[in-house]
């Protein structure tokens, strides 16, 4: 059996969007990766308690999953340099 969290993703006060998800089975529990989208004009402890609702969700929605790990990013400004790009040359080919 197979989760899908992207099928009934549950709904977070001031999570924009969600980006990269990431799920792996660590014996017979499950483990996430998630990078979710807030405002970017939030503080750091404002950020912070999105990503912990949102990990609090994720474990109510997710059978089986026993940790996530949420990662806040800014929302895209136009024009602004996405600030992920001092990695990109890090990604597989």
């Amino acid at each position: 059996m197979t989760p899908s969290p992207t099928t009934r993703r549950p709904e977070v006060e001031g999570v924009r969007g969600v980006g990269e998800l990431r799920l792996r089975w660590i014996g017979h529990r499950l483990r996430a990766e998630v990078a979710v989208v807030v405002d970017g004009d939030m503080t750091v402890r404002q950020s912070h308690a999105v990503a912990v609702a949102a990990e609090h969700a994720l474990l109510h929605a997710v059978p089986r999953l026993t940790a996530a790990l949420v990662h806040a990013d800014p929302a895209p400004v136009p024009g602004e340099t996405d600030p992920h790009h001092a990695l990109a040359h890090h990604a597989p080919a």
